[in-house]
């Protein structure tokens, strides 16, 4: 039972980091966790601290809002108009 619960939290992280479009590279060095740990805690072969995990998840928190504000500053006013 716990491995089912176990597991699930690790494909969570794999789809929260693959919907982000990072690498376990990029997520490490947002992170300050090895990607090392990362790959083997995606694997299901490894554990992460608390403190690895809450780094884990406030860089992902903070590339989520990174592209977020890239898509609200994007300007659509020349996508659709005229043909200057």
């Amino acid at each position: 039972m716990f491995r089912t619960s176990a597991t699930t939290i690790v494909a969570v992280l794999r789809i929260h980091r693959k919907t982000l479009g990072i690498s376990q590279s990029k997520l490490a060095r947002l992170s300050r966790v090895s990607r090392f740990k990362i790959c083997l805690y995606e694997l299901g072969d490894g554990s992460l601290t608390p403190e690895e995990q809450s780094r884990i998840r406030e860089a992902l928190q903070a590339e989520a809002e990174r592209l977020r504000q890239i898509s609200t500053q994007f300007d659509f006013a020349g996508l659709g108009g005229s043909n200057d």
